[in-house]
């Protein structure tokens, strides 16, 4: 594996992409500080993620290049089940896929409907 495709899978990048799908807007100020909004929604879990993560967001939200490969491992999504199946594709809301899809949970892939795992 490249070190490009080791730090699309980093836990500040899967932290990253859980906010993002969950309605935040993460952004950097002209001082170096992470803005996270509506900040009033934010748990204490996610302030505490936030705040563990925060020099690694801040390098995710300045070096788009980070960002570029978007792949995931389907072990990494909350929608993969202890049975191995996706839980997303058993209730026929991946296009194409057969409702007993059994991903390769290794291997890395695209997906709009992956949900980072909390944490």
């Amino acid at each position: 594996m490249n070190d490009h495709a080791m730090q699309s899978a980093t836990p500040a990048s899967a932290l990253l992409t859980r906010l993002q799908q969950q309605g935040f807007s993460l952004s950097t100020t002209p001082d170096n500080e992470l803005q996270v909004r509506p900040a009033s929604v934010l748990d204490d879990g996610l302030r505490a993620a936030i705040a563990q993560h925060k020099p690694a967001l801040i390098a995710l939200l300045q070096g788009g290049e980070v960002l570029a490969d978007d792949r995931r491992r389907c072990r990494d999504c909350y929608h993969l089940q202890t049975a191995g199946n996706c839980s997303m594709a058993a209730l026929g809301r991946l296009p194409g896929v057969p409702r007993w899809y059994l991903p390769a949970k290794d291997v890395q892939g695209r997906c709009h409907l992956f949900c980072a795992l909390p944490y």
